[in-house]
This record gives structure tokens, sequence and C-alpha cells, in this order.
């Protein structure tokens, strides 16, 4: 969608929106320092001795904002280059109160044991209290997903995320999404502090919420891992607890998450499941980052007792001692049985606890024709993959060529207006595919369909099943593709492999 000014003008007049603005016209001390609860700061017992935490970081935004408030800038890139110079790469010297209330001169901030990037909230609030101009206070850390789904839901494009050990490079990106931001804000006419507005509240109702409402079906069994320190979280969770955690990026909404307690619990003891997609966040130092939900206390499950199981003990993640980024990984149907089974054995009432669907068998349908494929096979599985009936169109009238119009048989995210059709997924249908000939010639119209609409993906149905091509360098390749048979798409493995890709929340949100 676009932005529209007409929505956000009645927006600006309603009870809501003045409330919005005028939560960002005046940053009591209150405001500030809630805004610097949101940076979840973990300090060990050393640390703790050395400072209060609360004071360390209540000072963050004042050092920014009294830094740069004096300072004049013409243009963006003058300011961008202040930050990249001097607040990521010189650092700012500055002075905290110890328990004691004893100043401690530190020789610059971020100081050498602190990673930038976790203090980019703090940062971006001093900034944009001196400068709003030109900084926009960021408030997203562990919430990064909801960034990305702003940012498509408005076409305001994304840099790539930086890895995992690039620091610096971490810590820079807060400056690259505030330009962006800065040139929405210029473009439709919005003053900084309805940008904030628009951000932390408009924004907010056109994208996922992060609570346990309405979760679709699990598609997979991931296991997560907690520390000691975490035993008491996880110990004290209630049913309606939503909590963010390290996670995989391939975990799905919905998806089944074993929590597993290393030493000195070393085992798993509890259910979760997950109330957003799996993300990485620039700003957080377990990069991965996934909310979850809907706690159940389980009878525990050993590692012992996974590494004595004939299937489990075979698992390369049990192998790997859960270290590191096996500590994340996917469970296959057959193996997160093999774990409830165990608990079984101890007590445990499985009809507590979520399970992954598994149909085995195809839908008794005789098959005559592509209608009958449609009708069966496809439409059915368009809606296991969460897909709603207004988010695809049957059948969509395009324009190629000469007055020449073609209907592709199903197009995702339709745009319809003449002459500015797009499509950001396209399904092509055929009966029967098992022919060379046959599948070249599909896989040529489909592909002539995806790129006029602007596809990102396209895919292929018959009833031999499902293929889905990824588009790489701007076009798409005839070899590179996923396939799977109906009856792999059956199994919740083989389906995983192709939610993933086409998925309603991955094609909506591309």
């Amino acid at each position: 969608m676009r932005f529209n000014k007409f929505v956000w003008e009645l927006y600006k007049q309603s009870k809501r929106g003045q409330k919005a603005i005028a939560r960002f016209s005046y940053l009591d001390e209150k405001f500030i320092e809630e805004w610097c609860r949101s940076m979840e700061f973990d300090f060990d017992d050393e640390e703790k001795e050395q400072f209060q935490a609360s004071d360390f970081s209540m000072n963050i935004p004042e050092l920014i904002r009294d830094s740069v408030s004096g300072i004049t800038f013409k243009e963006q890139d003058a300011a961008t280059n202040h930050y990249t110079k001097t607040l990521v790469e010189n650092f700012i010297p500055f002075k905290f109160a110890d328990k004691t209330g004893k100043m401690i001169e530190v020789a610059g901030f971020p100081y050498e044991e602190t990673d930038g990037y976790d203090y980019v909230a703090a940062v971006s609030l001093g900034l944009y209290q001196a400068q709003p101009n030109y900084f926009l206070p960021y408030n997203f850390r562990t919430k990064f997903n909801q960034v990305e789904e702003i940012h498509t839901q408005f076409n305001i494009p994304l840099p790539a995320v930086p890895g995992k050990n690039d620091k610096d490079g971490r810590s820079l990106y807060y400056i690259e999404i505030n330009r962006l931001w800065q040139e929405f804000r210029l473009h439709h006419g919005l003053s900084p502090i309805e940008m904030c507005a628009f951000l932390y509240d408009f924004a907010q109702e056109f994208i996922t919420p992060m609570n346990a409402d309405d979760l679709p079906s699990p598609s997979k069994a991931w296991l997560i891992t907690g520390g000691s320190w975490d035993i008491e979280t996880v110990d004290n969770a209630t049913p309606n607890l939503v909590i963010r955690w390290s996670g995989n990026p391939g975990i799905r909404r919905g998806d089944i998450l074993m929590m597993y307690l290393v030493s000195p619990r070393k085992s798993i003891g509890s259910i979760w499941r997950a109330c957003s997609d799996g993300f990485i966040d620039p700003f957080f130092h377990y990069h991965g980052t996934v909310w979850i939900c809907n706690p159940v206390k389980t009878e525990p499950v050993t590692f012992a007792e996974l590494k004595q199981h004939s299937l489990l003990s075979q698992k390369p993640a049990v192998r790997a001692n859960f270290q590191g980024s096996s500590g994340r990984t996917a469970f296959t149907f057959e193996e997160y049985e093999a774990i409830l089974k165990i608990m079984q054995k101890k007590g445990q009432n499985l009809t507590l606890l979520p399970r992954l669907p598994l149909n085995e068998s195809l839908p008794e349908a005789i098959l005559l024709n592509e209608r009958d494929v449609e009708v069966q096979l496809i439409e059915p599985f368009i809606k296991r993959l969460d897909y709603k009936n207004s988010d695809w169109v049957r059948q969509m009238p395009v324009k190629m060529g000469r007055g020449e119009c073609y209907y592709p048989d199903y197009a995702f995210a339709p745009k319809t207006r003449r002459g500015e059709e797009s499509a950001k997924m396209v399904l092509e249908s055929k009966f029967q595919l098992s022919a060379q000939k046959a599948f070249e010639e599909a896989f040529f119209q489909t592909k002539s369909y995806a790129l006029r609409l602007q596809s990102k993906i396209m895919a292929m149905a018959a009833k031999e099943g499902v293929w889905v091509f990824p588009k790489h360098k701007g076009t798409f390749d005839i070899k590179n593709y996923i396939q799977k048979s109906w009856a792999e798409l059956a199994h919740p493995d083989g389906f995983h492999e192709v939610l993933i890709w086409i998925g309603r929340d991955k094609v909506l949100k591309k």
C-alpha cells in the first residue's frame, strides 16, 4: 500500500492521533525513562557492583543531546557524517554515577566492553532531541520485524541487514534507516513529530500483532535454548506471557518451540508457540530473534534421554550438544513425536500440547482436467498456506502486446489498475506436467506473466505437485526451483520447505 494523505489527515484530527503527536512534542523525564527501559540491558554481577544500570542508561540520551545540540548541520549528509565519525568511530567522553553517587569518567561512549548497536534506542533519542530535522528516534530493538513490515506496507526501501559479526556495520545501520525515514518524511510533508507518531502509532495498525491471537497451524517444531539466567523467567511464565527470545530466522508464526534449558537443567521442560516469524535484528546482541507465547510446562525430557534415543541420538544438533546454531534447530515430525512419547511415558497429557498436522493421504478425488486440479488440490493448498480469499484473484486479466489479454491462473497481492497491473506472486495451473516439453512450455508461459507483473516469485502446480521458482538477478531460471509432490506436501516437513518460500507472511511482506 502507499501513504494515503487523506487517511493521514483524518488520523491527525482524531483523539488518538493528537495524543500520539503530543507524546513526541514534549519528551518529559517519564517518557525518556520508559524509552530507555526498552533497551533491556543485561549486566553481570561485577558490572552491577560498578554502577547502577538505570543511571547509566538514563545518562545516554542527555549525553548525546548535549554533545550534538550546538552543532549546525546544513544537510543530511553532514549529520550522517557526524554520527559515523564521532559516535561510531571516535566515541564521546562522558561520566556516569556509580551506586555511591561518585562520578566516574569513561574514555568514551560506547566504551570498549559494549557494542554500540545495543544503544541505538538511547543514542537516537538524544539525537532526535538535539536535531529532529536530521535524526529520528529508533525504538524497535528486538522488533525489527515491525520495521520490515512498515517498510513493506508503505513502499519504503530497506537496505540489507549487516552480518552478526559486523559490529560497526550494525551501529551504522541506524543511520541508513534514519536517512530513509527522513526522505519519506520530507516527501510526504510530515514534521519530525508527525513522523514519530506515524512510526510508533499510525503504522502499527498495518502490521501483524505479536500476540497469541489467531495463530496459524504450526508448520514446524523447533528447539530454542535458555541459560541458567532464564530459569526464573521460564518457571514463572504465565499462559498470557509474550516475550522475545533468541531464535532461528526460519521460524514461522504459529510454529512449535521446545524450550531447552542448559546447565544445570539440561532438559526440555516447556513448549511454546511462535507469535512472530523469526527474524534478524541488527540492534540485538543475539541477532536471530523470535517472539514467543502460550507456554505449557511439560514433563522434562533430559539431554541424556535424547542421547539414548535411537532416532534422536542421530540428530546432528544432539551430537553437537545444542551448541551454537544447533541450539536453534528444526525437528522433523517424527523427531517431535518421539519427544512427546518420552513425555507421555512420564505421565504427560499430550492433549495439552500443540501437534504438527499430518495428512498422509491425498484427497479422495478424481482428477479429469485442469479445473479439477485447481479446485481439489491447488485452492486447498493456497488456504493451507494461510492465504485469505482477498489475497488473490483467479484469471486476472493482463494486457500483453497489442490489445492481447492474457489471464494468469492465480495472482497474489494483485494490483489491477489498467496499465499498472502487478502481483507479488503468480501461480499457473496445469493438468499434467510429466513430459519435459509440457514443463518447458508451462515455465515460459508462467515466466512471461511473472515478469510482466513484476512478481518476486512464481509457481506452477499440476497433479504431480508444485514447483516454486525464486527470482534471481531480475529473472527466473528453469533449472532453479523447489519441487514437491502432493504426497510430500502432506507431510509437515515437505510443506514447511515450500511454506518458507510462498507462505502468506513471506510473499505479502516482499
